[in-house]
């Protein structure tokens, strides 16, 4: 809508409207992104997904005041979101598979290996029995 359809605020002037940049909604984004990019390293990856779920609750009320970038906004918060569901799934994998036989016989091994040839050969061991 342009100014000439505006209606004037108590002071007789037209409003502007929000073109404001939301500079926490691009920081967002970016935290976002990056945490999904660096989930592989686990004490880099989820950090910055809380960062962007943090920047991105914050940049939605900024938004909602009239600052714009809601898009990027939700977009930073869903990526972190989708990394830290992500992280749960991998830890809950890991946990389950480190409680199987394997993952103690495994543990055990590994404890009573004694040079590092004896703990590939354990590494060797568990990846065969969790292929068969």
């Amino acid at each position: 809508m342009s100014d000439a359809y505006r209606s004037p605020d108590a002071t007789g002037t037209h409003p502007a409207p929000a073109t404001g940049r939301n500079g926490l909604a691009v920081a967002a984004l970016i935290t976002g992104i990056a945490s999904l990019l660096l989930l592989w390293l686990w004490f880099v990856g989820i950090p910055l997904a809380l960062v962007a779920i943090g920047l991105g609750i914050a940049a939605l009320r900024r938004a909602r005041a009239g600052a714009g970038g809601r898009g990027m906004a939700i977009a930073g918060l869903v990526l972190g979101a989708v990394t830290v569901v992500i992280a749960g799934i991998l830890v809950a994998v890991g946990v389950s598979i480190l409680n199987s036989d394997e993952g103690k016989d495994l543990r055990s091994c590994m404890n009573n290996a004694q040079t590092q040839q004896e703990q590939q050969e354990c590494s060797k061991r568990f990846n065969e029995d969790v292929n068969n």
